[in-house]
Parts: C-alpha cells; structure tokens; sequence
C-alpha cells in the first residue's frame, strides 16, 4: 500500500477529537478545560483532516490491487474460451485424422482386390498350362508305347524271304529306271504318248502303261514323266534337252 503524508495539524486535530488517554495523568488536570467553542474547532478540524485522510485513500486504490481483481473476473472466462479452443482444435483433428485413416484404407482394399484378381487369373493361367502340359505329357508317353510296340512286334516277326526277293526285285528296278531319258511326248488318237531312252533303244508309252515289273508310267508333262510302283514309290524324269 502506498505511503500517505499527513500534517501535523491533521495529527494534532485527530489526537483532540480521541481526547486525552484516561491512563495519563495531566499535571495540570486539575487546571481549567479549555472552552467549548475552542474544542469544538478542533474538533471539526479533526473531522475534516480524516475525512480528507479517508478519502485520499478510498479515491486512489492501489492500480496493482485493481488488476489483479481484474485479472480475477476475466479469468473464469479466459480460461473456458482456451478450453473450448482446446476442445475444438482437437476434434477438428480427431476428424482430419478419421478422414486420412479411412482414406488410406479405401487405397489398401483396393490394392487388395487387385492384389487377389491378378493372383485369381495367374491361377487360372498356371491351371490351364498345366492341362496343357499333363495332355502333351500323356501324348507323348502314348506314342512311345506305340513306337515300343511296333518295334517289338517288328523284332518278333520274321522277314520272309519271297519279302526279302520282292524288295531286292524293286530296288534293281528302281535303279535301272533311274537310267532312264525322257525324250519327249506327242497326241495321238490314243492320247498322250512319252518316248523314253532305256540305254539300249527308243520307245513309246502311253499313259498308264506298265514299264517293268509293277511300275507304271502315271504322268506325261512337257518337261517330266513320272513311273509309280505299286508300293508307291515315285521315279520323275527329266527331259532331256538335246544340245
């Protein structure tokens, strides 16, 4: 609290409106009171030097009490706007949270859903080569039995020796018609007619026609003639062109 000064005729009015303490004991009490009218100045002296003291003090508070009382109202509400502030930033979060977690697990489901049909179509795609592999497996296994089979069956069964004659007969056949030339062809009103060198002579076959043992003379071209057997092997020969 500040210091207030205070006169000495404020002091002096103030001390003779308390009167004189009853403990002391005035020599000259017994001397004559001073008049009325001078004790009633002072008196009312007295009165005005404390109600000036009085009112210096309730006029000029102290500025620092005053901010604190102030700061005493104003806090309560201070203190709920920062809590309601408080309440609101972390709901405002709360929810950006929520939004961001759910976000994140709309992405991770559908990487998921990819994640599963890209594995449901390798699946099918390995079932389906697998199928395929067992088939051509099972194929494969199949003709080996069949060329096992064949072979065994061909290993028991004896080569006659008519076969055996047959074979060597056509070979020798082969070869001498391999010898052959073909000259050429003409029309006439049997058909088509081919002329052949045969190494010793000249001579004319029609289509058709049996040239040795069971070849036959099938094709007559302008630049080639073929003779099939009747095992169905193919001589073609070639014109020869003179020079």
């Amino acid at each position: 609290m500040p210091i207030r000064k205070i006169t000495s005729e404020s002091f002096d009015a103030i001390l003779s409106v308390l009167g004189d303490d009853p403990v002391i004991q005035n020599s000259a009490h017994s001397g004559a009171e001073p008049d009325l009218a001078a004790r009633q100045q002072n008196k009312s002296a007295g009165q005005a030097a404390q109600a000036e003291t009085n009112g210096s003090i309730n006029l000029h508070p102290p500025p620092l009490h005053h901010a604190f009382i102030k700061l005493a109202l104003w806090m309560p509400s201070l203190l709920g706007f920062i809590c309601l502030g408080a309440l609101a930033w972390i709901i405002s979060a709360l929810i950006a949270l929520e939004q961001n977690i759910s976000t994140q697990f709309g992405a991770q489901d559908a990487k998921i859903n990819l994640l599963s049909q890209s594995l449901t179509e390798q699946e099918e795609t390995l079932f389906n080569y697998h199928v395929e592999f067992s088939e051509q497996i099972n194929n494969i296994h199949t003709a080996q039995l069949s060329a096992a089979s064949r072979s065994s069956k061909s290993a028991k069964t004896p080569i006659r020796p008519e076969t055996l004659e047959l074979n060597r007969k056509m070979k020798m056949e082969e070869a001498a018609l391999s010898r052959w030339q073909y000259l050429g062809m003409s029309t006439t009103a049997q058909g088509a007619v081919a002329f052949f060198n045969n190494g010793d002579k000249t001579i004319s076959l029609v289509l058709h026609a049996t040239v040795m043992g069971t070849w036959v003379l099938t094709e007559i071209g302008v630049e080639q003639a073929k003779l099939t057997s009747a095992a169905g092997q193919v001589i073609t020969l070639q014109l020869r062109r003179r020079p």
